[in-house]
């Protein structure tokens, strides 16, 4: 089988282009009989990156042949998106599936696709309301939903959201479950690392995530604050922080009162490295987001043998099963009681500390592989039938 994907923007660290990329390369080791061609751009240069990246795997093929969603301009948008429909049609056909992985990010649809549809916030959330991206997405999902061959989320509850908003689709969409990098796993506290962030091990609450409305962070500092002053200066709160200066200057104004506590920290550009370090040496995880499509940090944390608490909301439940501490994220005082039963029972946080290793074998990219070949064989056989 010849597989195709769109390479054009699969660089960089955004949740999306992580998962094009661990998915290539699990497909790659899991079926090294099948092909997997990456179309990018004509730049020798980014087919140079891509090929650094991939080169070791003879069944991946770096092609440049899609033209650069700003090659004319914004004047000229509506003919790259005609270039781009003529090019992807040029090349599916030397193909048996092309796999759009950022439907929403590409400019131009190929004629024949299978679609990862992460999740369909602009529409659903209340903070994107009149944006652009609630335009596009409210656009844009449905001629997925009719033109795809199949549909792949990567949980049943973005599936299930899908069907409740298009309750005329009679699409095949499948849960297909991600992962995190196998690169998250405990490790011993590095006490040099940890003091250069002012840390020591089992000393405070983690959150990573991008500084976003949808996360909860003013939630999560609010319940911090009702745990008592003396046990937040010997627990501080870490956030990982990521997203635009813009969002993260809002931020910063709207939770001034609480960003002055000498126990909250906020990190930005760490490495994986020092990330998988925070993980394992954390009392626990929090992560009361009010919804995700996913919500990896807490499988990576899991995998490091940081307990979780998460919301009790959308897809969390789903992938946390009984290996985390579920809270309403509404509710400040089921957060903060959540945080401070990590302090107070060790029983507690070495049973969810357990049930987490357990809960992340559940997840690998080779099982995301696999179960995502199912999906090419079915549509294959499909189109055989037809």
């Amino acid at each position: 089988m010849r597989v195709g994907f769109d390479a054009t923007n699969i660089l960089g660290h955004s949740g999306i282009r992580t998962y094009t990329r661990e998915l290539v390369l699990a497909l790659a080791s899991e079926f090294p009989d099948d092909e997997f061609l990456l179309y990018t751009t004509f730049s020798s240069s980014k087919k140079a990156v891509l090929q650094q990246f991939f080169g070791e795997y003879p069944n991946i093929t770096i092609v440049g042949g899609l033209p650069h969603p700003r090659m004319l301009g914004n004047g000229l948008k509506r003919l790259t998106i005609l270039t781009g429909s003529a090019a992807w049609r040029f090349h599916e056909r030397k193909l048996d599936i092309v796999h759009l992985t950022d439907p929403y990010g590409t400019p131009a649809l190929s004629g024949s696709f299978v679609a990862t549809i992460n999740d369909i916030f602009p529409i659903t959330e209340e903070q994107y309301k009149n944006t652009y991206l609630e335009r596009q997405y409210l656009s844009r999902t449905p001629v997925l939903l009719k033109r795809a061959d199949a549909i792949i989320t990567p949980s049943g509850y973005v599936a299930d959201t899908l069907h409740s908003r298009y309750p005329s689709c009679t699409l095949d969409i499948v849960p297909v479950h991600d992962a995190a990098s196998v690169s998250f796993k405990p490790l011993a506290p590095d006490e040099t690392l940890l003091r250069q962030y002012s840390l020591s091990e089992n000393s405070y609450f983690l959150f990573v995530g991008r500084v976003d409305p949808r996360k909860n962070l003013s939630n999560l500092l609010e319940a911090y604050s009702l745990i008592p002053e003396d046990i937040r200066r010997k627990k501080h709160l870490v956030l990982v922080l990521s997203g635009s200066q813009k969002d993260k200057e809002n931020f910063q104004a709207e939770n001034e009162t609480f960003l002055k506590y000498r126990s909250v920290h906020t990190i930005e550009g760490i490495s994986e490295d020092d990330l998988v370090q925070l993980y394992s040496s954390a009392v626990a995880f929090v992560f009361p987001s009010f919804a995700e499509g996913f919500g990896l940090p807490i499988i990576e944390a899991m995998q490091c043998g940081c307990p979780v608490i998460t919301s009790n909301a959308s897809c969390l439940p789903e992938i946390a099963g009984d290996a985390a501490i579920l809270v309403d994220p509404h509710s400040l005082e089921e957060i903060a009681s959540a945080m401070k039963a990590m302090i107070d029972s060790t029983d507690t946080r070495s049973r969810l500390i357990s049930r987490g290793f357990d809960q992340a074998k559940l997840f690998s990219w080779n099982l995301t592989a696999k179960h995502t070949m199912e999906v090419y064989r079915n549509v294959m056989r499909d189109k055989c039938a037809r």
